[in-house]
């Protein structure tokens, strides 16, 4: 376990130190900043939701599911079992902007892929847009110094496997086959 969290923090220097410029910290503010709390998810399913021809009355529900349930398991459950410290500026991390409580996992990567894997249900001709917005905002969360990379690829599968949960929750129930039903 120590040498892998020693391979952490060596590929986290590496991001983090990569060359900060007044335009590089903006952007990665910006993005960092779009995807707490999920705010450019929920501003996307609006527009999606408006370009629809036929309003489905149940378009959020995944959506309401994936953001609510990534949020609620990293932000309430597991980062306080697990309980990892964020990274600080005395083991060599360069912090750009703040974040507060604990860092595993991270709960914009989790929102992020949760989000991105349900966008690409209703959109699937922009999959790697979604899968890129959510890269980007996984990405900014370590090159600003506020979450190791094992924080961030755990907050992906999480946000990824609460996703595809959330779609198939939340899909329309089928009628019973007729040989399902003996």
């Amino acid at each position: 376990m120590d040498s892998l969290l020693s391979i952490d923090r060596s590929v986290f220097l590496s991001i983090n130190l990569l060359p900060h410029t007044a335009v590089t910290d903006w952007l990665a503010l910006f993005f960092s900043g779009a995807g707490t709390a999920g705010f450019i998810w929920i501003c996307i399913a609006v527009v999606l939701f408006f370009n629809e021809e036929k309003k489905n009355h149940r378009f959020f529900l995944p959506i309401a599911l994936a953001l609510g349930a990534s949020w609620l398991l990293v932000e309430r459950m597991l980062k306080y079992a697990v309980a990892r410290p964020r990274p600080h500026v005395l083991d060599g991390a360069l912090i750009v902007g703040s974040a507060s409580g604990f860092s595993f996992p991270s709960s914009h990567a989790a929102v992020s892929w949760a989000m991105a894997v349900v966008m690409t249900r209703y959109e699937p001709r922009l999959r790697c847009v979604w899968y890129l917005l959510a890269a980007v905002i996984s990405f900014t969360r370590i090159y600003l110094g506020v979450h190791y990379p094992l924080d961030v690829i755990a907050g992906a599968a999480i946000g990824w496997g609460i996703g595809s949960i959330a779609l198939v929750w939340a899909a329309p129930h089928r009628k019973k086959s007729p040989a399902s039903s003996r």
